[in-house]
């Protein structure tokens, strides 16, 4: 019988690149994968055709490595609904639902932080994050508000917050890893460091102020954030580096705020 492994999306409250703490909020959009031993080796992205298989057979590698399994070969098939480089966490999504559902074949248990560091140690292996993304691994895994040093791969924090409604904007073009102008985040080391001690209680607005940094950074939301504001939104802003906006809402508010936008929107909640 096959291993399932699920994980959700998260969306960022506050970017690790400036200072190495990050900050994320879980969102329902789900990653499913499916494993199980076979004679040879097929790796199948459903709906993602045009993306590199090659972290998700990394994860299914160092999982078998960590309980000593070394079948000849195996199935893996990964349906999500998260797209790829938007700034919503895909990748540490497929890692953890990988890893999640060769564990779960076997049987075997691993600390659920544990879990996530080995998925992170993946993304680091195949260079599809710049931080870690240790921040991102742990709002898609463990959900509600996360706030990690991603320099230590450490959780600081989680807490549970009320469902909001999640609208995102997902623009006609996303911006690869290899595009992302790190230095210029990290000239925002200071301003990053100054909100750190507001995010636990106040990370609607650290939301909205993390996404006017990136937004002066990469440029071309077309003010999505001040619109959706203007409409009733409780926070809004750019996630990860773009070039995804995210909305969060009171419930019941996304579809009208959505409307409102006038691009292609996502409607989930946060998770």
């Amino acid at each position: 019988m096959a291993g399932i492994g699920i994980s959700g999306g998260a969306i960022s409250v506050m970017n690790a690149i400036p200072c190495g703490i990050g900050s994320t909020i879980g969102i329902a959009l789900r990653t499913e994968a499916r494993f199980e031993p076979a004679d040879s080796t097929s790796v199948v992205l459903v709906d993602r055709p045009q993306l590199n298989p090659s972290l998700a057979k990394r994860c299914v590698e160092r999982a078998l490595e960590a309980i000593g399994e070394e079948p000849a070969g195996y199935s893996l098939e990964v349906r999500t609904e998260i797209p790829p480089s938007m700034g919503l966490k895909s990748s540490s999504s497929v890692c953890n639902a990988v890893i999640s559902a060769v564990l779960d074949h076997y049987g075997r248990e691993m600390d659920r932080l544990d879990a996530i560091r080995l998925g992170v140690s993946c993304a680091k292996e195949c260079r599809v994050t710049i931080t870690g993304a240790f921040d991102d691994a742990c709002g898609c895994g463990l959900g509600g508000l996360v706030v990690t040093d991603n320099t230590r791969d450490r959780l600081i924090s989680r807490d549970e917050i009320p469902v909001y409604d999640a609208v995102i904007c997902v623009p006609d073009r996303s911006i690869p890893k290899s595009k992302v102008p790190v230095e210029r985040y990290r000239e925002l080391g200071k301003e990053y460091e100054a909100m750190v001690p507001d995010i636990r209680d106040g990370y609607l607005d650290v939301l909205t102020r993390n996404g006017g940094y990136v937004e002066g950074i990469i440029g071309g939301s077309s003010g999505l954030a001040r619109k959706a504001l203007g409409l009733g939104a409780l926070a809004a802003g750019i996630s990860g580096t773009g070039p995804a906006t995210a909305v969060l809402a009171e419930r019941g508010d996304g579809k009208r705020i959505a409307e409102g936008l006038g691009c292609p929107c996502i409607i989930t909640e946060t998770a």
